[in-house]
């Protein structure tokens, strides 16, 4: 009798056990694949934004359109679409991120429809709505890739990062042949963006419900005077703003500056570029990776003697061969390319209770400031040099090197990492 209710009571419990088992299983390769999913959506939704940022650079010198009107274009629209980040990071901290990636992706892609308007004015009503995009964008897609851990924020970040950096690097190539390969109707590329939104709408994201919970009303005038009073924010600030006015001049710039210099077509229409922002983009993860294991202080620092060296390289050598001029755009953009996305990450680390309004001021004001310095300042002092005009600007514009040095070496070199949060599935 004995062994028999022994025999029973074993059966019951192992009936009972199996469907705990296999939904534990199915719940945690769920959270896995909204997880995965959700990396994986920001990553591609960020090529795809960065993309369309990019195209104005290249589509002012298809179009022959003035340094200083375009540079005008640039800096006008930047400033009011990537100022708009600090508003979009606001409501992205009250929970309307998955609008605001929805609304970026569709506004981002007026850029497409560049060839199909006539005129300066329609010409900057389609390149804000772009910068307007790029603005809700990237605040809503940096704070939710940077809730998803808090032990390898540098590195996630620097993944989605990653992905604009590619898709801003292929931006003039693809552009440019898709020109010339539909006859400037590019507005046909707007169809896989149209796909990708509606794909990410019905996705249901992955988020950190502890961290959800903590920062879901934490967004206010508060945050922003508590940023404004710690000293290492704002040198991490201004240090990347003076790193990313060189970056968006010569983003600017290099068509130009390569026509010039009489170098080989597809080096001038997208060749050039490419290989610059590429090797950002090879360089933010492994950057990334260092800036978590040693400090962002001793890469940033790094990063930008090695890439003002390369810079006045590469200015006062305009004669060497195509494949010298790529190499060093090559590390020239591995050095200054990945200054962004360490500052961000090291803004959210010194304060991980308003990621928002940290991506907001890292990512929108700072993009705001520097994407009218670089390109506006580049083109408005071109207007005052004749031979080798772009270069020469260029060559004033890259003297932010030494403020950016400075500001980088009032940095702290200690690292703080939080403990990780567990990730759960939020639509």
């Amino acid at each position: 009798m004995l062994f028999k209710n022994l025999f029973l009571w074993h059966n019951k419990t192992s009936i009972n056990l199996k469907p705990t088992y296999s939904s534990t299983f199915m719940t945690f390769a769920t959270k896995k694949m909204h997880l995965y999913g959700t990396v994986g959506f920001l990553w591609l939704s960020h090529l795809l934004v960065d993309t369309m940022i990019g195209i104005w650079p290249i589509y002012k010198t298809i179009a022959h359109i003035d340094l200083a009107v375009a540079g005008f274009i640039a800096a006008a629209c930047a400033f009011i679409g990537e100022g708009m980040q600090i508003f979009f990071g606001m409501l992205s901290d009250k929970g309307h991120r998955k609008i605001l990636i929805c609304f970026g992706l569709l506004c981002a892609a007026s850029s497409l429809f560049f060839p199909h308007v006539e005129g300066p004015f329609f010409l900057f009503l389609l390149y804000l709505f772009t910068c307007l995009g790029s603005g809700a964008f990237h605040p809503a897609a940096a704070s939710h890739i940077g809730m998803l851990t808090e032990h390898r924020k540098s590195l996630f970040i620097a993944i989605f990062a990653s992905g604009g950096a590619i898709g801003l690097a292929c931006s003039q190539l693809a552009f440019s042949h898709c020109y010339h390969a539909f006859d400037g109707n590019t507005a046909y590329l707007f169809l896989p963006m149209a796909a990708l939104i509606l794909l990410i709408a019905f996705f249901p994201f992955a988020t950190s419900t502890a961290l959800l919970a903590k920062n879901k009303h934490s967004v206010s005038w508060k945050g922003i005077q508590k940023f404004l009073s710690s000293r290492e924010l704002v040198s991490l600030y201004f240090c990347q703003v003076c790193v990313s006015s060189i970056f968006w001049g010569i983003i600017f710039l290099l068509p130009d500056i390569l026509t010039s210099r009489g170098h080989v077509e597809w080096i001038c229409m997208g060749g050039g570029h490419f290989f610059f922002v590429f090797g950002g983009a090879l360089m933010m993860i492994p950057s990334g990776y260092l800036a978590d294991k040693y400090s962002a202080k001793a890469v940033i620092l790094t990063a930008i003697i090695f890439g003002s060296s390369i810079f006045y390289t590469f200015y006062f050598t305009p004669l060497l061969p195509p494949v010298f001029i790529l190499i060093l755009l090559f590390f020239m953009g591995a050095a200054f390319g990945i200054i962004n996305p360490i500052s961000v990450s090291q803004g959210h680390r010194l304060m991980p209770s308003h990621p928002g309004l940290i991506s907001a001021i890292m990512m929108g004001l700072a993009f705001c400031l520097s994407e009218s310095i670089g390109p506006g300042g580049g083109g408005l002092l071109a207007e005052y040099f004749e031979e080798d005009a772009a270069a020469k600007a260029l060559a004033v514009v890259g003297l932010l090197c030494v403020p950016a040095f400075l500001n980088a070496l009032a940095l702290s070199s200690r690292q703080e990492i939080a403990p990780e949060q567990t990730v759960e599935c939020a639509s």
